[in-house]
């Protein structure tokens, strides 16, 4: 299995950065970052979990003073995710949607 190309956020166009609400769960976040960008999530072949499972997104100790994030990819888009924010970038030329 190849290993996915490294992530260099400041050589990629940001389509948006969607700001997570103190109670908004991540899941619903994606889906709204994903609306943002003018990606109808109920028209996709697949659905969220297909790409990441929720419990992973509950797993992680998201916080403000960690410096942590996940980087994944999500209907062809780079995804960043942290505890504040949920960055999208233009799709990959993948087969995969």
């Amino acid at each position: 299995m190849a290993s996915p190309p490294r992530l260099n956020e400041r050589e990629l166009d940001r389509l948006v950065v969607y700001s997570v609400d103190a109670d908004e769960e991540l899941t619903e976040a994606m889906v709204r970052a994903f609306d943002a960008v003018g990606v109808d999530v109920s028209e996709r072949p697949t659905q969220l979990i297909d790409w990441i499972h929720a419990d992973t997104l509950t797993i992680i100790r998201w916080s403000v003073d960690w410096p942590v994030y996940l980087s994944t990819r999500i209907w062809n888009h780079r995804v960043v995710v942290t505890a504040e924010e949920i960055r999208i970038y233009p799709p990959l030329d993948l087969e995969r949607d």
